[in-house]
């Protein structure tokens, strides 16, 4: 299992291919096997040296107990490209990871070659989103409430305060969620629940309107058609001068997932129509 110590943690990382080099990074309380259940690491190997890797406190990799902000990730993602040699990137985010894929840029923005924000909202554009608006919504609203977990439509985007939760249900509630979630789903919720990840997820720690809304790069915001986030991936299509908008059909929040094949074949159709660049290592 390779493994890269990267600011002063050990991360687990996955490599395939030759080429310009490209990251990709998962969300919260997911790991890098989605990009291999997608297939989007196989695909994309055919043009680039590909590194995928699991964040602090997922998959393999170390579990601090403080560190989970954007910002900290993202210095994450600059290091492990040191640590591999990459002196420049084409990065792709899901969900929080696309948040940190576009907080790198922010930080390092002549290290990052393009973007593909996989359904993300931001912090700092949390006042667009409404989830009452989702059709699925109260649906999961019912399901965690169930299973003794209160899921508020005024504050969906406060996750330590759901971690809290679902470390103190009874034996009873424990069970009963463990089976609406799956055991490995449980196992990666209680791990974190032990970190700062919850809270860190819902700061903008630097990323602010003024700092999005600055970013050049090449982007491609790619969005479920059924998305909470809709607005979000509405208000960067306007607003950012190189982002094009593109739906996946019949997926939601988690299309690598949902709709796999139609993600995949949007990311690279994308990517290959950007311009090739120079590999710089």
């Amino acid at each position: 299992m390779p493994r890269l110590k990267v600011n002063g943690l050990t991360f687990h990382i996955q490599q395939a291919g030759e080429g310009p080099d490209l990251i990709l990074i998962h969300g919260l309380t997911g790991d890098l096997s989605i990009w291999f259940l997608c297939k989007a690491m196989t695909e994309l190997s055919r043009s680039h040296r590909v590194t995928a890797f699991d964040l602090r406190g997922h998959g393999y990799s170390d579990v601090p107990p403080t560190g989970y902000t954007s910002r900290d990730q993202a210095e994450d993602v600059l290091g492990l490209m040191d640590a591999v040699g990459a002196r420049q990137a084409k990065l792709v985010g899901h969900s929080f990871g696309a948040v940190i894929a576009l907080h790198t840029a922010v930080l390092a923005p002549e290290r990052v070659e393009a973007l593909v924000l996989s359904d993300p909202y931001f912090p700092a554009l949390r006042h667009l989103e409404d989830l009452s608006r989702w059709g699925h919504w109260e649906a999961f609203q019912k399901e965690a409430a169930d299973a003794g977990v209160s899921l508020s439509s005024e504050h969906w985007y406060d996750i330590g305060k759901f971690f809290n939760q679902v470390m103190h249900l009874d034996e009873a509630k424990l069970l009963q969620f463990r089976q609406a979630v799956g055991l490995p789903g449980m196992n990666r919720l209680l791990r974190l629940g032990t970190t700062t990840a919850g809270d860190d997820s819902k700061v903008e720690a630097g990323l602010t309107l003024e700092k999005i809304l600055a970013v050049r790069q090449p982007i491609l915001a790619l969005y479920g058609d059924g998305s909470p986030f809709l607005s979000t991936a509405e208000y960067l299509a306007s607003h950012l001068a190189s982002c094009r908008q593109v739906l996946i059909p019949n997926s939601q929040h988690r299309a690598p997932e949902e709709n796999p094949e139609a993600f995949t074949s949007a990311l690279i159709s994308w990517v290959e129509s950007l311009a090739p660049m120079e590999v710089t290592r």
